[in-house]
Formats: structure tokens, sequence, C-alpha cells
């Protein structure tokens, strides 16, 4: 499992609620962190803020479509529903949850996952 969102508190939050669930995890605070890491090529699921600075989530995930590496995603945002469901919906994401989400709804997406 991958998780990319630039707020540590939340990030940190969502690392260890997927850990304790029973899931790896590698956490990052951007897209270029995770780049610089690498992005696995084994199958992975991919948590995803949409709205990051730098490489933001959709431009992201056009690259990644683009490149033969579409990975389940879960779309995680704050903002608005109608500012970003006709983008994201060309990606057919796993989900889409609006901050605040509670975890149930998290860990529900990552089981239609794995």
């Amino acid at each position: 499992m991958l998780l990319v969102d630039d707020d540590d508190s939340l990030r940190c939050a969502l690392a260890r609620t997927i850990r304790l669930a029973g899931f790896e995890v590698e956490a990052f605070e951007s897209v270029e962190e995770l780049l610089a890491h690498g992005v696995p090529e084994r199958d992975a699921c991919l948590v995803l803020d949409v709205d990051l600075p730098g490489i933001g989530g959709i431009a992201f995930k056009r690259t990644l479509v683009a490149a033969g590496r579409d990975l389940p995603t879960i779309f995680i945002t704050a903002l608005e529903p109608g500012e970003v469901d006709a983008p994201l919906a060309a990606f057919a994401p796993v989900a889409v949850l609006y901050k605040p989400f509670n975890k149930e709804d998290l860990l529900a997406a990552i089981g239609r996952v794995t």
C-alpha cells in the first residue's frame, strides 16, 4: 500500500490505521518523494491526496496510467465534490473519500482492493 498526503498529522494517522488493520504501508509527503523512492513494480494500492503541492494527485495518476501502471487508487481530498468528481471519475477509482472521512470508509475501500 502506498499513501501520499502532504498533511503530516493526517498521513501519520492514516498510515497507523492501515497498519493496525494488518496492511503494509509506505507513506510519503509528496509525489516527488514517492518517485524518488521508486514506485514498486509489484501491484500496490495507492491512497492518494488529490490536492498536493508540486505534482498533484490527478497529474500523477494520469502519468501512471500513461505508463501502463494503473494502480488501484483511493483518492482522498478536502476539495468539494463538484470540484473533482468529473476528473476523478475518468480514472474509475476504488473510492473517493472527502475529508474528514472516517477510518471505516478507508478500510472498506482498501478491502475492495485486497
